[in-house]
């Protein structure tokens, strides 16, 4: 069959998009999926509609891709309401024209960008559905559906409108309750884990870096929700206590600037330039190797703790700290990780400095995470087989 994918350039899949490379990392909840559906032997070729905001972002598809892959990039080319819907109007009318033309049978869309994919569906009787990687509604749950609509209308839409399906990620964020107040009554809603590598710690390659040989880490995009800044006002006190600890890896791409900006400042202003290091991004077998070979790591969300990083901390064992105030993390073993009720910066203080003094409780902590994600997550081959299944059956 031949079929429509409408999608963003997602960070982990901009090698795939812009420098034609086979294999993309980072993001595995997307390209886990899309390269597996590149492969499937039910599709014939696949149309791409991909949502982009700069003019010099140039696509270019692998070679070994081309054959099936067509791309067609849609430019935003002004901020505003009106370029949006313009744009949106566009992206349908094309779509509408590629799916008669071509005989398209399934539509996906990936992101919020599959509300587009679902009005196509609309208006040529194709099935379509959608997969959205976590949703933050759920900060907005108590307004009415109409406020919702008007400040998030794609996403509403994906929720609201009768189709194949819609599959949420599982990633705390709380996307079965938001279904339950603006989702159409005869849409499937699928609300599964995200997979891990089985063999993450096989794969995994050691980066060209003087690591100590007792460190800490914290793997995330370098984004304000993330909230580095946490940790390092922790490392402050601990510092301004006396208290030795090892050095502190912080690993992410560089997704906010200003953000960026901040976290170096507060590095500066705690005195802990030679205790934290930022590194921006890093090959994902590398990632797992500091992730593997940390004493501690870090997941301090307000919402959506329940991510890839998390996952994959749990499978290689590695002693994690995570704020779970909003229950994000409810689903797991509480004796997989070091759990905290607050982002209150003393608590992470003397969780640090307790689980740097106490290498018995971190083993059985390790311990308990491995047996957790062996038991309760399931492979990522196994995971995007059920997903990619859900979209062309």
């Amino acid at each position: 069959m031949n079929i429509l994918i409408i999608t963003n350039v997602w960070t982990g899949a901009k090698s795939f998009f812009y420098e034609g490379k086979e294999i993309s990392t980072g993001m595995p909840a997307f390209n886990n999926v899309f390269l597996r559906i590149l492969v499937d032997d039910r599709v014939d070729r696949i149309h791409i509609f991909l949502w982009l905001t700069d003019k010099s972002d140039i696509i270019k598809i692998p070679e070994k891709y081309k054959h099936k892959v067509i791309p067609h990039p849609f430019y935003l080319r002004k901020k505003g309401v009106i370029s949006f819907f313009i744009l949106i109007l566009t992206m349908i009318r094309t779509g509408v024209s590629i799916v008669k033309n071509d005989k398209v049978k399934r539509l996906i869309g990936f992101g919020s960008l599959a509300a587009i994919t679902a009005i196509i569906g609309k208006l040529t009787f194709i099935p379509d559905f959608r997969r959205i990687f976590g949703t933050f509604l759920i900060n907005e749950i108590n307004y009415s559906k109409f406020k919702l609509f008007l400040k998030h209308p794609l996403e509403y839409l994906c929720f609201s409108l009768n189709g194949k399906g819609l599959l949420v990620t599982n990633d705390g964020t709380k996307g079965d309750i938001v279904f339950n107040k603006i989702g159409h009554q005869k849409l499937p809603f699928y609300f599964p884990l995200n997979g891990v590598n089985k063999e993450i710690s096989v794969s995994s390659v050691k980066p060209n870096i003087d690591f100590p040989q007792e460190f800490m880490s914290y793997v995330a995009r370098l984004d304000n929700w993330k909230r580095q800044h946490l940790l390092i006002e922790a490392l402050g006190v601990l510092k301004n206590r006396g208290v030795i600890f090892p050095k502190t890896y912080i690993i992410g791409s560089a997704h906010d600037l200003d953000y960026v900006n901040r976290l170096k400042e507060s590095i500066v202003h705690n005195e802990l330039e030679s205790d934290v290091i930022i590194i921006y991004g890093l090959p994902i077998s590398e990632v797992h190797y500091i992730l593997k070979k940390s004493m501690l790591t870090f997941s301090l969300y307000h919402t959506s703790n329940l991510g890839n990083v998390f996952i994959e901390s749990l499978q290689l064992g590695t002693p994690i700290v995570a704020i779970n105030d909003t229950g994000s993390l409810n689903l797991i073993d509480k004796n997989a990780f070091y759990e905290l009720k607050t982002d209150d910066t003393l608590e992470l203080v003397n969780a640090i400095e307790f689980l740097l003094n106490d290498i018995n409780f971190r083993e059985r902590m390790s311990y308990q995470a491995i047996q957790f994600a062996n038991n309760a997550i399931k492979s990522w081959d196994e995971r995007a087989t059920y997903e990619i299944n859900l979209m062309l059956n």
